[in-house]
Formats: structure tokens, C-alpha cells, sequence
């Protein structure tokens, strides 16, 4: 029977001798689809758990802003499809086609019998399954989390980067002294006239050019705390949308994750009622 060889190399079926593999392989469907053929879409009530015999395969997801990330991406010997069947919920990804693809596909009630029957199997579905939900949850919160610098810093006017500048030269420590010691020459040399009296005592106009500066340092300065105060709310903004986000997804896992459980604690109860019910022969 073709495909045999294949099957033989997939972990899933590793413990299983020949005559398992045959039957499990004589109850899946064949099934064949081109490159970027989209094979699961994202929202579908599908129930058919897919193993790769050819080809490679991505999962797919959406963004915060609705681009595509791929979360992971599988070729011959991996598999897809066990979240909607296990959980009886419906897609949360998009698997599509890299290259041409060959599956064998198992129905629902199949996938359910296999697994009750080869538990090492069910251990390997639910490894897998944790760490596609790890990466998905992962990649999430990173396309939600954005850096309020870089958002404010393309957001910034040439007038909010010179204020910005003015700012900071001014709340420094290098323009005080620089201007205490202009201060200092100023008034020494107009009050010993070494040069000339071009500003006496009162020094008039060492107020007015205070004056002059005061005049502009001031809205200037408050032009860059306005633009800091903005930023202080989108910071608190995007560290709410985070919250929110981390919040819906992390109540989405845990509903899976007990939606898995409950499958798994049947699968073992059906498992354990069939080696209950079985009896070697010879005995009565």
C-alpha cells in the first residue's frame, strides 16, 4: 500500500508495527493541493486532522493591523488540524500550501480512535499543540506591543525636533555655566570699563536680551512638555490596548487548554474502559 514507507517515519506512527500502520493507513483519505493553495482557512468548522506525506505547509495569522505572520511552518512528517477537532472550536489559523502538498486526512471520530488507542501518540499531539499555542500567544504580543518612541519620533515636525533641541540645551548643566560665566564677563567689564561702558550700571541692556530670551525660551519650553504630556497618553493608551489584548488572548488559551483537557480525560476514560474490557485468551 503507497505511503506505507512514509508513515513508517513520522514519529505519530513510530510505535506502531506493520499491521497498525496498514489499517490506520487504509482508512485516510489522500488528498492533494498546489502551491499557495490555502488548505485550512482561519474560522472554518473543519474535522479532518491532516498528516504531510509531501511538501510543506505554513500557519497563518493576522496582526493587530491585519498583516499576515507566519507563526510556523511544517513539512513531511508533521501535521495539522488536531486544535478545531480536539477543542470543537473553530480554525484560529490559516495553513496554506509553500509548495505541492500531500496529506493523509483522518476524520473526526477516526482521529478520536486513534488516539485512544495509541496514547504515545496523544502525548506527541499535545506537545506540539502547546507550542504552536506558545509561538501564536508570542508573536501576538509582540504585534500588539508597539515602541511609543519610535511612534512619537515619526510623528515629530521639524518645529517639535527644534523644540525638543532647545529643551534640552536649555535644562542642562552646560548652558547654565555658559551663560553664568557670559554673565559674569558682561557685568565685570562694563563695571571696570576695560573696554568701554557700552552697557553701565544698571545694565539695561543685559536685561533686555534676558528679557528677549526668557521671552522665547518659555513657549518654546512649553511646546515640549505639551509634546511630552502626548506622549505619557499614548504611552498609557498602548499599554491598555496591550492589557486588553493579553487579557482576551490569555482567556482564549485557557478555554482551549480546558476544552483539551476534557477531550483528553474522555479519550483516556474510553481508553482504559477498552483495556478493561479486553481478556486474553485462555482466560475466563
Amino acid at each position: 500500500m503507497e505511503n506505507l514507507e512514509t508513515l513508517r517515519k513520522i514519529p505519530l506512527f513510530s510505535d506502531m508495527d506493520e499491521q497498525e500502520i496498514s489499517g490506520i493507513r487504509s482508512i485516510m483519505e489522500t488528498n492533494f493541493y498546489a502551491p499557495g493553495q490555502t488548505i485550512l482557512h482561519e474560522g472554518d468548522q473543519s474535522d479532518h486532522f491532516h498528516v504531510i506525506v509531501e511538501g510543506s505547509v505554513d500557519f497563518i495569522i493576522n496582526d493587530a493591523d491585519g498583516n499576515e505572520i507566519i507563526i510556523d511552518d511544517i513539512s513531511a512528517g508533521g501535521f495539522f488540524g488536531e486544535l478545531s477537532m480536539l477543542s470543537g472550536e473553530k480554525r484560529s489559523v490559516r495553513v496554506r500550501a509553500q509548495e505541492k502538498v500531500i496529506t493523509l486526512s483522518l476524520n473526526k471520530n477516526q482521529f478520536h480512535d486513534f488516539l485512544m488507542h495509541h496514547p504515545h501518540a496523544a502525548i506527541d499531539v499535545m506537545t506540539v499543540l502547546g507550542r504552536r499555542l506558545y509561538q501564536t500567544e508570542t508573536l501576538l504580543r509582540k504585534s500588539v506591543s508597539k515602541n511609543v518612541n519610535e511612534v512619537i519620533e515619526e510623528r515629530l515636525t521639524l518645529g517639535q525636533k527644534i523644540a525638543d533641541v532647545f529643551a534640552a540645551v536649555m535644562g542642562s548643566w552646560r548652558f547654565i555655566i555658559i551663560q553664568s560665566f557670559i554673565l559674569i564677563c558682561w557685568v565685570t567689564l562694563n563695571v571696570i570699563a576695560w573696554i568701554s561702558h557700552w552697557d553701565p550700571y544698571p545694565f539695561i541692556l543685559l536685561n533686555l536680551m534676558l528679557s528677549f530670551q526668557a521671552a522665547y525660551a518659555a513657549p518654546i519650553i512649553m511646546m515640549s512638555q505639551n509634546r511630552q504630556a502626548y506622549k505619557d497618553r499614548l504611552t498609557a493608551e498602548i499599554d491598555h490596548e496591550v492589557n486588553v489584548k493579553a487579557e482576551l488572548k490569555v482567556s482564549l488559551i485557557m478555554s482551549r487548554l480546558d476544552d483539551i483537557e476534557r477531550s483528553m480525560h474522555y479519550l483516556h476514560s474510553e481508553h482504559m474502559n477498552i483495556l478493561r474490557g479486553f481478556k486474553p485468551s485462555g482466560t475466563v
